[in-house]
């Protein structure tokens, strides 16, 4: 479709504009009086974005349409969506707007957007009435939630963290021999270990060990989803952050209690620094109302509720160490995210 439309704008005298940003065209009409620029947002094909991401991008945009003489400025928005949130997400209000709906072949124009741009109205009506419907399984009934909700690509920090994990049990299972010691013991997390024989580098050792591969499986398809989720929403630097963070004060939490109960335990996995994304996916959702990804607060709480309750009625699981991750993971994001707003606010 988006080729369609970029011989429409340059039938109309909007040359293209090469960008290195997946699913975002520009077309730039000048003239003397003025400087038309129409911004293409395809999200057919995967390539979704953050209000936050979407402003960054939008204002590089705007200063390269602006360098020009002309008097006046003028921009369209067009959003190629079934997404019925696209609008609010991306944009704010009062924008110059148009969405298309591939699936209905409609094209929706919004009393916001600015009349300079209405002469492209009929040929882009009737590229939608002459296209065949040609939407794939992929577009609109996604088999998976990373499919439609979450772009992978776009939470990198979080995609290698999964590479990691997976990674280091791959070379441990390797390099174990049968009958010999456990190597994971060499790097979990156990309080005298700890405090008693200073091996202060397991609490971070411990979050990439993992005691099976039922357990890396598990951990690794929640942190895949929310992880993604969360770096979407507070940027790269506040997830390592909060991952980080979350997951040492989920090992000193659990070590604690083991202590508080003379339990000598050792625990492994990433289950901790995972609920931490989980209690901050609700720190971002009561500070913004984050609806980015279709994914609101209650969601969150029941996901975490399902995993408490799990732990709680199973053996084997390290239910401090995930109060402790879900609790920090939950006010130090809040404390981030709410100086992030701030700062945006004000800038």
């Amino acid at each position: 479709m988006t080729d369609l439309l970029s011989s429409i704008y340059v039938q109309n005298d909007f040359k293209p504009i090469i960008l290195n940003t997946p699913g975002i065209f520009l077309n730039i009409k000048v003239s003397d009086d003025e400087t038309l620029a129409i911004v293409t947002v395809d999200e057919t094909k995967g390539n979704l974005y953050s209000r936050e991401q979407f402003e960054n991008i939008s204002r590089q945009i705007r200063t390269f349409a602006t360098n020009n003489n002309s008097l006046r400025y003028r921009f369209l928005y067009l959003l190629i969506s079934e997404d019925d949130t696209c609008i609010k997400r991306l944009l704010t209000d009062n924008v110059s707007c148009w969405r298309i709906i591939p699936s209905q072949k409609q094209l929706m124009i919004f009393e916001t957007a600015c009349d300079e741009f209405l002469t492209l109205r009929n040929p882009i009506e009737n590229m939608l009435a002459t296209k065949p419907l040609d939407v794939s399984a992929s577009d609109n009934e996604s088999s998976s939630i990373l499919d439609k909700e979450v772009n992978v690509k776009l939470a990198p920090v979080n995609l290698g963290i999964v590479a990691i994990n997976i990674i280091v049990f791959i070379i441990m299972s390797i390099i174990s021999t049968p009958g010999s010691e456990d190597i994971s013991d060499k790097f979990a997390l156990g309080w005298d270990l700890f405090f008693n024989k200073k091996e202060y580098y397991r609490i971070f050792t411990s979050m990439f060990v993992h005691a099976g591969i039922d357990h890396l499986y598990n951990n690794m398809i929640v942190l895949l989803v929310i992880g993604s989720y969360f770096e979407l929403a507070v940027g790269k630097i506040n997830y390592i952050i909060v991952y980080f963070s979350s997951g040492i004060i989920a090992g000193l939490t659990s070590m604690l209690y083991n202590m508080s109960n003379n339990d000598y335990v050792q625990s492994v996995g990433a289950s901790g620094a995972i609920f931490g994304m989980t209690g901050g996916m609700i720190a971002v959702i009561l500070i913004n109302y984050f609806h980015a990804h279709s994914l609101d607060l209650m969601k969150i709480i029941f996901v975490a509720f399902l995993s408490l309750y799990g732990g709680f009625t199973s053996q084997g699981v390290d239910n401090a160490a995930h109060i402790g991750g879900i609790v920090s993971g939950f006010l130090v994001a809040f404390v981030l995210y709410s100086i992030h707003i701030k700062r945006k606010k004000y800038s």
